[in-house]
């Protein structure tokens, strides 16, 4: 069986250890954090120019965004012009995933198009001399008769009167 022991019999040496080894961890934690965000400050360009190569239109649909936040309300549309110029790696970062995102979804759509219409072929070579074959051709019946309209039917235009 179990005895309970409480938290204050420990010994204080302990409690402190902990502590110190929580504050470490948390240092290391925000300087390697800290690291991670200079390098972004510092090719946050090279990742701009990746995300535009692979797909422009969502750099121009962020903008064209901010520029409808821009029409329907000034305030907003400042204060994200702002946010996107001080914190401007974290958004050529989210550039660069949306474009590879979505290049990732056209490429998905293009194999799930080949799996159901086959692969497309760019051209085929045809014979120059014509394919004589011998298909036998049946007539089709005549369409039958339309039937007579019944006179105690009413007309279209008694519908709307």
């Amino acid at each position: 069986m179990a005895s309970f022991r409480s938290p204050f019999e420990r010994s204080p040496l302990a409690t402190i250890g902990g502590i110190i080894i929580s504050l470490v961890v948390l240092y290391v934690m925000f300087s390697i954090v800290g690291w991670v965000v200079s390098l972004l400050y510092k090719f946050s360009w090279l990742i701009l120019i990746a995300a535009l190569i692979i797909d422009y239109k969502v750099v121009l649909g962020f903008f064209r965004a901010l520029q409808g936040l821009f029409k329907r309300n000034a305030i907003y549309g400042l204060v994200a012009s702002a946010l996107t110029i001080i914190f401007y790696p974290f958004v050529f970062l989210y550039f660069l995933g949306m474009a590879l995102f979505k290049k990732k979804v056209r490429e998905a759509r293009r194999e799930a198009d080949v799996r159901r219409n086959g692969q497309w072929v760019d051209y085929e070579e045809l014979p120059d001399k014509p394919v004589d074959l011998d298909t036998h051709y049946e007539e089709l019946p005549p369409p039958p008769p339309p039937q007579p309209r019944r006179r105690d039917e009413p007309g279209y235009d008694e519908y709307f009167k």
